[in-house]
């Protein structure tokens, strides 16, 4: 299993308002009026209905090659207005045997769709008066007080809705477990001993949270008295009769989960959790067992054995988004979010909620006036979910193409469009988005982590690019743009502002100084910017991974040292936690040298491992170097020269770039290297 891959939490790209731009909603105000949307049972002129034509289309999907090489194992399930209308497997469980897939007896971790059992459960105790939607979540937490500045207090609904105002936090790699003589923490330390802090008011912002989800989990756990697989299996699975089903790995479910494969097709080597049970994304299950669930759902909570799971009115209120940056472009509702193509959806109201863990990917979505539900999970982690929605809308839903003009809007000038230009800051990945105003009128240009678009304004707060996908700013109550969602459905990004403060040792000419000031202004310096920052001081190895942590949001980690040297370290944890990802390696003799002064090529290796190993960028090794890079770093060196990850101190002389790789690295050239990693191209 490639440490790369299980990094992908750090990314994870790509979910009627009184005023415009206005973010959230009370739960007593749903955005969509379910009771007047809803029609009546057989009334709908698309959507699904014979049980031989979804065969015959979905066999043809998955027939076509380039389908299949994006997973070799899938499972499906469809219903609709209460039948199942397919449930099935494409593929094979096992590669050496070749035996098929069975939808009812083959099983998948279908990750984060995990999330919407968690918010089910705890819907079950809101109903029940053992928890409330505004309640503090301190009341949960036995006197532990979180480090919250703000006078507003994160709620239950807050989790619910990912809109805590927690700090991005991920996990390192020890949460995968692949020794069976290793003992998983509990869920209760792996939640006290990473608990993050609240950097936004709580209830303004969206930011899709895993540990949020982790801790609904806990309070799930507290405020039923059981402990939550156990809750979750009693009062949800069981009632529902998902036998297949589980938030624990047990044996008799691993030995029938589809067996998952590298690029190379190389089997992964089986893994659990630490801890076994994560309320945000441990789920095993199968497609026949969510077919139950979504046959459930659709019948406002009631079983097909008329047991009622959920009342009508927490299922209305989970099929209703709660939290929208724009009406036309909704973020959450509680335990769903945005379609997983906005674009896609043929004018239908689709909740959805997509799922991925090493190895494995899934799918879940739900047209609640059609009465239809799909599920989807794969061995793979691949865009093949995608191209099934995008087929499935086009093929069932036609005659409604998705648009998200406003009706007589007349696009802005390119001096209105001012307002909107900056640099946004993602919330959950930290990646910077540049918007600029071209000199057409309603059009912005807009540049990412990856490529640029342009983008037409269709109303005042919504543009749409060249493929059709939306582009939503949020205001302020004074008119000011604050936020903005696009290509990354899972979190806004919010405006910078310009630092007001300089270290009185970097003016504002300075040749670093634009790094070093938005690298502030995004609190990821910690240095006074009163006192003096020092540009040339040197940066250690456990500084710079201290810094280079601190970007990508990896929580430090508490797991026993793997280096000799760490034990008086302040930065142990955050080194720590950098081993277990795959970002570092020690010296010989297994020791780290964290008091080291860390070279430039060390430095270049460590943003390599994690742009190139998480296919957020592509190697290149086609700069022509000056003599003096080590021969492990010069694919390292070389990309991050193209990728332009440095400032001025790089030079070129008779067509040879001298990247500086055995310099150490001062703070100033760190800066524009972190800076840099975030910055769209130029």
């Amino acid at each position: 299993m490639k440490r790369a891959r299980r990094m992908s939490g750090v990314l994870a790209v790509v979910m009627v308002l009184s005023t415009a731009g206005e973010a959230i909603v009370n739960a007593q105000q749903p955005i969509i009026n379910v009771e007047q949307s809803t029609p009546q049972v057989g009334v709908y002129t698309n959507g699904p209905r014979d049980a031989k034509e979804v065969k015959a289309f979905l066999d043809t999907f998955f027939a076509k090659e380039e389908i299949k090489s994006k997973a070799s194992a899938v499972a499906i399930s469809i219903v609709q207005d209460g039948k199942v209308l397919l449930s099935k497997g494409y593929g094979a469980a096992e590669q050496q045997t070749n035996s098929p897939i069975d939808a009812a007896e083959t099983t998948f971790r279908v990750a984060s769709i995990s999330k919407v059992f968690t918010a089910a459960a705890a819907m079950q105790l809101v109903e029940q008066g053992k928890i409330s939607l505004q309640d503090n979540i301190e009341k949960y937490l036995d006197d532990y007080k979180i480090n919250n500045s703000f006078q507003t207090p994160v709620t239950i609904e807050d989790l619910l809705t990912h809109t805590t105002g927690f700090e991005s936090t991920q996990p390192s790699d020890a949460s995968y477990v692949t020794d069976p003589s290793i003992k998983p923490v509990s869920l209760k330390q792996s939640i006290f001993d990473a608990f993050p802090k609240v950097v936004r008011e709580p209830g303004t912002s969206y930011m899709y949270d895993n540990f949020a989800s982790r801790l609904l989990g806990y309070i799930v756990q507290q405020a039923s008295g059981e402990p939550f697989g156990v809750y979750v299996q009693k009062h949800i699975f069981e009632p529902i009769g998902m036998k297949s089903s589980s938030f624990t790995l047990t044996k008799e479910l691993s030995e029938r989960m589809a067996k998952s494969y590298d690029p190379e097709n190389n089997e992964l080597p089986p893994y659990d959790l630490s801890p076994r049970e994560w309320p945000e994304g441990s789920l095993i299950s199968t497609a026949s067992d969510m077919s139950l669930f979504m046959q459930t759902f659709l019948n406002g909570g009631r079983t097909a054995n008329d047991k009622v799971i959920l009342s009508p009115a927490s299922v209305k209120a989970m099929s209703t988004y709660q939290v929208a940056i724009h009406p036309d472009f909704p973020d959450m509702t509680y335990g769903f979010e945005s379609p997983i193509e906005p674009s896609k959806t043929n004018g239908e109201r689709v909740i959805s909620k997509g799922g991925d863990i090493a190895g494995y990917s899934s799918l879940l979505w739900i047209l609640p006036d059609s009465r239809t539900g799909v599920f989807v999970t794969y061995n793979a982690n691949s865009d093949l979910r995608n191209d099934l929605f995008a087929a499935f809308m086009d093929h069932y839903f036609t005659g409604h193409p998705t648009v998200f003009e406003e009706k007589g809007f007349k696009s802005q000038s390119k001096e209105a469009l001012a307002r909107f230009e900056g640099l946004y800051s993602d919330l959950r990945t930290r990646f910077l988005t540049r918007i600029e105003a071209t000199a057409v009128e309603g059009t912005l240009t807009v540049s990412d982590v990856t490529e640029q678009h342009q983008l037409k304004q269709v109303g005042d707060l919504i543009f749409v690019d060249e493929q059709g996908k939306p582009l939503a700013f949020k205001i302020d109550g004074d008119g000011h743009v604050t936020d903005l969602k696009y290509l990354n459905l899972f979190s806004y990004a919010t405006k910078l502002k310009e630092v007001q403060d300089s270290f009185p040792d970097v003016p504002a000419n300075h040749p670093y100084g634009s790094y070093i000031f938005t690298l502030k202004s995004l609190d990821l310096l910690s240095d006074d910017p009163t006192a003096l920052f020092e540009p040339q001081e040197l940066v250690t190895r456990g500084a710079f991974v201290h810094a280079f942590n601190a970007i990508w949001g990896i929580q430090a980690s508490v797991n026993p040292s793997s280096f000799k040297d760490m034990d008086h370290s302040k930065y142990r944890g955050d080194i720590q936690a950098a081993a277990e990802s795959g970002l570092l390696l020690g010296t010989s003799n297994e020791l780290f040298e964290p008091d080291r002064p860390i070279l430039r090529e060390e430095a270049a290796v460590i943003a390599f491992r994690l742009l190139a190993g998480n296919g957020i960028k592509q190697a290149d090794s086609t700069a022509v170097l000056a003599p003096g890079t080590s021969e492990w770093a010069v694919e390292a060196v070389s990309s991050a020269i193209k990728w332009k990850l440095h400032g001025p101190e790089v030079t070129e002389s008779n067509g040879r770039i001298d990247y500086g790789s055995q310099r150490a690295m001062n703070k100033q050239e760190m800066a524009a290297l972190l800076f840099s990693m975030l910055l769209p191209n130029e």
